[in-house]
This record gives structure tokens, C-alpha cells and sequence, in this order.
């Protein structure tokens, strides 16, 4: 994957006038790299959750609650400079980590994967760290009863 978001054409509904398609140039971008006047990756972390935590009775009807959830998945997500393999891959890495036990889930959060192979070889780590004082205290239990 090169990084660059190729032309991309999303749909964003507008009020009582139905779809509005919105045309985004080309754009070089390398996935983690600095948002610009979004802000930094704690920012995409803040849009995230404000999607995710968005209920229908922060909006004054159905229309109005749809049309601020395809904001904020606009600016969690931004189409416009994300192509659909950077945009797939952050939505598979948010269901691996939230399938993951809490503990876990913190510590790989807090370490910010920038993608799911990341987040696995990160835990993969943790796990050969976790028991390597396993295995060498099993080995001077046995080697002492020798």
C-alpha cells in the first residue's frame, strides 16, 4: 500500500435535499502521519469515540441523528484522504481490540498500533516476555530436584 488516497467520491446526506456527492482530489498521505487542522492521532482517537458513543437522543430526530453520524464518522474516518484498504484496516484493528480481555486491550491502545499485523506482533512480544520467567523458573525448579 503506497500511502496515497486515490480520488474518492462519499455521500454525505443533506438536509431535506437528499444525497450531496462530494468529490476529493488526490492527496498524498501516509497513514499516522500529522492531520493537519484535525489534529494529531489523539484527535482521531476523540472523533472515534464521539462516533462510537453518539446516541439518538443527542440529535432532534432521525434525520438530524443521521446526518451528525456520517459527520463524525467523516472526521473519525476522513474519506478524503484515506483510501478504503487504510479506512478497512482501521475499522478491523478498532473490532480486534475491542475483542481483546481489557487488560490487554489498554496496554495495546496505549502503544498505539498503526494496524492489526502491528497490534499482533506487539501482543505476540508480550506473550514470549510473559512467559520466558515461566520457563526459567521451571527450569531451576527441575534442575534443583535433580
Amino acid at each position: 500500500m503506497s500511502g496515497e488516497a486515490t480520488a474518492l467520491a462519499y455521500h454525505a446526506p443533506k438536509e431535506q435535499e437528499g444525497l450531496t456527492i462530494v468529490k476529493v482530489e488526490e492527496e498524498n498521505y501516509v497513514w499516522g502521519q500529522d492531520f493537519g487542522l484535525q489534529g494529531n492521532l489523539w484527535s482521531q482517537e476523540v472523533f472515534r469515540q464521539r462516533f462510537r458513543q453518539f446516541g439518538y437522543s443527542d440529535s432532534t430526530g432521525p434525520r438530524e441523528a443521521l446526518s451528525q453520524l456520517w459527520k463524525l464518522c467523516c472526521q473519525w474516518l476522513r474519506p478524503e484522504v484515506h483510501s478504503k484498504e487504510q479506512i478497512l484496516e482501521l475499522l478491523v484493528l478498532e473490532q480486534f481490540l475491542a475483542i481483546l480481555p481489557k487488560e490487554l486491550q489498554a496496554w495495546v491502545r496505549e502503544h498505539r498500533p498503526e494496524n492489526g499485523e502491528e497490534a499482533v506482533t506487539m501482543l505476540e512480544e508480550l506473550e514470549k516476555e510473559l512467559d520466558e520467567p515461566r520457563q526459567q523458573g521451571f527450569s531451576s525448579c527441575v534442575s534443583s530436584e535433580s
